[in-house]
Formats: structure tokens, C-alpha cells, sequence
């Protein structure tokens, strides 16, 4: 059985737990060194180049990495905004979105492996074997969903007014 010698608590919940924690501190390390929110286009020139973005523009938007900003437009990628037209820029969290999907999916699939054990099932009653393979399942689905739609974009840099 899958049990921890000290605690007797399941190694499920700890992989739970321990995948549940890692998306909330990577997004706090993020935000911690994003620049202020707010309509200041020199937030947009502080960023270095490679930083990857998401641009709403009035013509459309891209997600792009950072080439260079100047007063009159931004170049991202193979891109270029002018200013006039950019509505709005964002940081990425692909790490954050990929966390806390895995994490989510990861939770549904171990509930789901123990829902799914029976005497005559795949599993034979073994309700640790059952929730491990629930739990990697349900995890690679919840990254595979939710991390490059980029469901938790990071903070504003700019924003027009």
C-alpha cells in the first residue's frame, strides 16, 4: 500500500499537496518581480527584451517576446504596435497556468480513482494504487488543458486610457 511510514496519511495526498503548493509560490515569485500595473508606457520600456507578452491591440493581438519599445510603438516578436493602437499588455504565467491545472487535475483524478475501486475492477480494492494512477492521469490532463491557453495572464503593465 502506498502509506508514509511516520504519518500514515497517504503519499497521494502528500503529492497532492505538494503539487497544489508549487503553482501559488511560483506565482508569487512572479508577481513579486512584475513592474507596477497601471497606463505608464515606460513600464512597457523597463521590461527586458525576450519578456514574453500578451498584446490586445485595436487590430488584434498577439503573444509575443519583447523586441524593443520607443515612444511611438512596440515591437514584439515579428510584430510592431504603434502606440496608438495598443490597448493593453500583459505578462505571461504559463508556469502558473500548467501548476494549477496539474494540481486541479491531478485532485479529480485521484477522486475518480477512488470512485472507480471495486473488488472485481483494474485496481482489486487497492484504493492507493487506484488514487497514484488517477492522480497522474487526471494531472498530465489538467497541464495539457489549462497551460498554453494561458488561463492566469500576469499583471497589466500597460494600459490605455
Amino acid at each position: 500500500m502506498l502509506f508514509h511510514s511516520r504519518t500514515s496519511r497517504p503519499v497521494s495526498i502528500l503529492f497532492i499537496r505538494a503539487i497544489a503548493l508549487g503553482p501559488l509560490l511560483s506565482a508569487a515569485a512572479a508577481t513579486a518581480q512584475a513592474p507596477a500595473a497601471g497606463s505608464n508606457w515606460d513600464h512597457l520600456k523597463a521590461l527586458p527584451a525576450q519578456t514574453r507578452l500578451h498584446v490586445s491591440a485595436d487590430k488584434g493581438g498577439h503573444t509575443c517576446s519583447l523586441v524593443s519599445v520607443d515612444d511611438e510603438k512596440l515591437v514584439c516578436g515579428r510584430y510592431s504596435f504603434q502606440r496608438a493602437d495598443v490597448k493593453s499588455v500583459k505578462l505571461t504565467r504559463y508556469g502558473a497556468s500548467y501548476g494549477v491545472g496539474t494540481a486541479v487535475g491531478a485532485g479529480a483524478g485521484a477522486g475518480v480513482g477512488l470512485a472507480l475501486v471495486s473488488g472485481d475492477s483494474f485496481f482489486h480494492n487497492d484504493k492507493g494504487k487506484a488514487s497514484a494512477i488517477g492522480l497522474l492521469l487526471g494531472g498530465a490532463v489538467g497541464a495539457l488543458v489549462t497551460g498554453p491557453a494561458d488561463l492566469f495572464k500576469g499583471p497589466t503593465v500597460y494600459r490605455r486610457q
